[in-house]
């Protein structure tokens, strides 16, 4: 609601404009020789060329092994549970030799005589597969080398047909479910089969997702396998996109982040857009000074646990038991941002700013629903307004709390001073609004303006506009153009434990994009560093604010004067909508009006005009109000007497 608001605002002083300022426009993704290939770092169980990304799919008679996975041979060394952009097979063979042959499409490459030593059983060999992702499977199929070619034999004159698996066992693991240990558990067999006469083997069962196979041999004859075949169709559940990081060459301040995602389903076999299908995407992104969003380590000395920062060239020459961790850099990089659901939101990341980055995340309801994404534009703008712009909120009268966060009561008016610094240096458009985005409606008290914290006078803005979701100051006659330290004192209430103060300053002499104010020491005096308020302990419990009454009689004869009752309150903390109820009752206990609607927090206004439900008017007398939420916890109800009169 606050984002919506500021941009309503920035429409509207665009009629001021005069048109000069910063240069805006976009980097898309499909541009100046950047595609969706070119500009990948990690991806996983997602399809990808040049012009889309999508939620990987398959058709039905599609091999999944030779649809576009890349197959590593031996068994994956990170976590069973986490999801791979590379699929893995493996053995449980003593001799290490190399599985690919059995899923490299190629039916003329197989095991050769690895499982054939004369004499030996081969009850009990396994062969394991990782798809790397949950996948659509309904059928697996495996043969030895030379079903198709009844001629090919071996060394001995024995058709190589004949080396098929007389008995297995085969087991699905979906992704889901493992054991203590972490590794998958498969249950019982979907397919047990004692004794076989044919040389491939064929094995059918319901659509589902699967991402381990185990195959079990239980005959004891010499084998050999060419290909293991997957099949099924539809889509895995979910996928993710991981950009490189981007330059965008300057830094720049950021607008909107527009993309188009078209829903798909699989419909007799053949994959076409559809708009009900059971499908999201998820739009992550985060902003850098410096081209590296991680940071490496090397180990100094492994006894004591010491280590030191390296660039990623140096950590990557490194010998493999002095490479340390590697964590994300949360000094010169943002935090990933809130989830962009929707195209055209307003990215709400630290800037100005020269590197971004982005992450997609796809997931399908339905395992023939699917989703794809062609095409990316972030807004930029450059110069910036302000080479750099910090803030920090505090508590009028206690600018050093003891915890470093403001803190306050649950529910009440509280005056608050946000304080910024604004670094606008030569080449900078500067500003002459700004946008603070509040709980509840804010009451603006004054504004101070000056070259220092220390310096600051009084400024009366041109125009305030205080709204339900923030307060928004213009001061076109006191623009900022230089160094510049700034103070709005306001009041507004908290509705919840923990709010954030966000802030953003835009100029209406230009159509540079806003800039938002990062959270940062803005003024010496004041040691919050911060935009984050809480509310306080023996508050949080808080539902139900106090009731406000607008009369203690009403008389609803319809003459304009006190013809209804109107009650004013805040309902605090919740995380998810509940019941909201105003009941009156007579004081014989009979009930004469009564109103439901389900509220998550907020402030709220009812009124009662003196009639029942069925819209009759009450008698005189007195009335008991009820104003209730309906929870489990204290101060969910509160209750007072009401007078009618005619």
């Amino acid at each position: 609601m606050a984002i919506m608001s500021l941009t309503c605002l920035i429409l509207i002083s665009a009629l001021f404009r005069s048109g000069a300022g910063a240069e805006v426009g976009w980097w898309r993704i499909v541009d100046g020789g950047r595609n969706w290939d070119t500009e990948k770092e990690s991806f996983a169980a997602v399809d990808i060329d040049q012009n889309m990304v999508q939620l990987r799919a398959f058709s039905p008679g599609e091999n999944v092994t030779q649809s576009g996975i890349t197959w590593v041979d031996g068994i994956p060394r990170e976590g069973w549970d986490i999801e791979r952009s590379v699929a893995h097979i493996w053995n449980n063979y003593p001799l290490k030799k190399t599985d690919i042959p059995i899923i490299d499409g190629d039916p003329t490459t197989s095991t050769e005589g690895r499982f054939k030593v004369f004499g030996a059983s081969q009850r009990g060999k396994r062969i394991y597969l990782d798809l790397g992702s949950r996948t659509p499977l309904n059928q697996v199929k495996f043969y030895p080398r030379g079903v198709d070619d009844p001629t090919l034999v071996d060394v001995s004159g024995i058709s190589l047909w004949e080396y098929y698996i007389r008995g297995y066992e085969l087991y699905v693991n979906d992704g889901l479910t493992f054991g203590t240990n972490g590794q998958p558990i498969y249950g019982d067999p979907i397919k047990k089969v004692e004794f076989s006469r044919d040389s491939v083997s064929v094995v059918d069962f319901e659509l589902d997702f699967v991402r381990y196979i185990m195959l079990r041999v239980t005959a004891t004859n010499p084998f050999e396998l060419a290909e293991i075949e997957l099949y099924g169709q539809g889509f895995v559940p979910r996928g993710e996109y991981q950009s490189q990081v981007i330059d965008l060459g300057e830094p720049s301040n950021f607008g909107r982040l527009t993309f188009l995602a078209e829903k798909l389903r699989v419909i007799d076999g053949e994959l076409e857009v559809e708009p009900e299908a059971e499908a999201g995407i998820v739009v992550l992104m985060r902003s850098g000074i410096d081209d590296s969003p991680r940071v490496y380590h090397q180990i100094t000395n492994v006894y004591l646990n010491q280590d030191s920062v390296v660039t990623e060239a140096e950590y990557n020459s490194l010998a493999k038991d002095v490479q340390g961790r590697i964590e994300d850099d949360q000094v010169n990089w943002s935090r990933w941002s809130s989830p962009f659901h929707e195209t055209g939101q307003l990215v709400d990341l630290p800037s100005p700013r020269q590197f971004v980055q982005f992450r997609i995340t796809m997931t399908s309801g339905s395992i023939l629903d699917g989703i794809r994404i062609s095409d990316l534009n972030l807004e930029i703008a450059n110069p910036p307004l302000a080479d750099g712009l910090v803030g920090e909120i505090s508590v009028v009268d206690d600018p050093e709390p003891e915890e470093r966060f403001p803190v306050v009561p649950a529910g009440e008016t509280s005056s608050f001073f946000y304080d910024l610094r604004a670094d606008v240096r030569f080449g900078d458009n500067g500003f002459d609004a700004l946008n603070i985005e509040t709980p509840t409606r804010p009451e603006f008290k004054q504004l101070l303006m000056g070259a220092s914290e220390d310096a600051l006078s009084p400024v009366e803005p041109d125009r305030v506009v205080a709204e339900d979701t923030g307060l928004t100051l213009f001061f076109p006659s006191d623009r900022v153009t230089r160094a510049t330290s700034l103070r709005v004192e306001f009041e507004t209430r908290l509705l919840v434990q923990s709010t954030f103060f966000n802030g953003r300053v835009f100029d209406t002499q230009s159509d540079e994009l806003a800039q938002p104010v990062i959270a940062a020491n803005a003024n010496q005096q004041v040691t919050t560093d911060g935009l984050q308020v809480l509310t306080s302990s023996e508050t949080r419990r808080k539902v139900l604010t106090p009731v406000e009454f607008s009369a203690e009689v009403i008389t609803p004869n319809g003459d304009g004067s006190n013809d209804g009752l109107i009650m004013n309150f805040d309902i605090l903390q919740l995380l998810e909508e509940v019941p909201n109820t105003v009941e009156v009752f007579d004081l014989s206990g009979r009930r004469v009006y009564a109103f439901e609607e389900t509220r998550g927090r907020g402030v709220y206004r009812a009124i009662w005009d003196g009639r029942t439900n069925s819209g009759q008017l009450v008698p005189p007398g007195i009335y008991v109000v009820k104003v209730a939420v309906e929870i489990n916890r204290d101060d969910q109800v509160q209750t007072r007497t009401i007078a009618v009169a005619y």
